[in-house]
């Protein structure tokens, strides 16, 4: 488990943070995470990147295209930080519920759609408050990048802990990329990818609520877009 004397020395090591390594994480160290989370160099996704990951994962490369267009809306950065969603059902599990009474807007026992803020800086402000007060449940509730990967997924994604996978997550798309071929080979999800059962794909990658976002229909019109273009 990682501490915030922990990560102040990480973000220090960094360069983003030069204030005192004691343990108190309060405004300078949220401001190092994220600008920590932004000083990556952001490259794009090329074709030869995404055919690489098909080739890796046995799938035609508008399958890998059509999750990345769904999952990201065309947007895996944004003002230089990797989009993300912060789950604040996912951190009270991770937590123990502790936090549900005291900060309800970071904690909460059922998914509630109401609790996600519209904006990527109201967003980040949930996942500093919540790294405040529990470094690996903060970076590992939420969600980052073209590919929406929950930083809880941190190990099968070859990361030692979910703020080395929050930062990886923050270099370029090509990290993205990387984390979402592991993810699905992983969970066992590469199979239905190939098959091209959207069904079957969108339970595993989104969870058992994904009908109700349609992921499985979004998905395979994507990938049918993708496919014809």
């Amino acid at each position: 488990m990682m501490n915030h004397k922990q990560l102040q020395q990480r973000l220090a090591a960094l360069g983003h943070y030069d204030g005192a390594i004691d343990g108190l994480f309060g405004p300078k160290s949220k401001g190092a995470v994220i600008a920590a989370l932004t000083s990556g160099p952001d490259y794009p996704l090329t074709d030869h990147d995404v055919a690489q990951a098909a080739s890796h994962l046995g799938v035609e490369p508008a399958k890998i295209w059509a999750v990345y267009e769904v999952e990201s809306s065309g947007s895996p950065f944004i003002d230089g930080r990797p989009t993300i969603l912060f789950e604040p059902h996912r951190f009270a599990k991770a937590t123990g519920q502790r936090y549900n009474a005291s900060h309800p807007s970071l904690s909460s026992r059922f998914w509630n759609k109401a609790l996600y803020p519209r904006g990527q800086a109201a967003r980040y402000q949930q996942l500093v408050d919540a790294v405040a007060l529990d470094v690996d449940a903060g970076f590992a509730s939420a969600s980052y990048g073209g590919f929406q990967i929950l930083g809880e997924n941190y190990a099968v994604c070859d990361a030692v802990d979910s703020w080395s996978f929050a930062w990886r997550q923050a270099q370029t798309e090509g990290d993205q990329l990387h984390a979402f071929t592991l993810f699905v080979a992983g969970n066992g999800l590469k199979g239905a990818l190939q098959r091209g059962d959207w069904a079957g794909f969108a339970k595993g990658y989104n969870g058992t609520a994904f009908r109700a976002n349609k992921y499985d229909e979004r998905l395979a019109a994507a990938y049918a877009r993708r496919k014809s273009a």
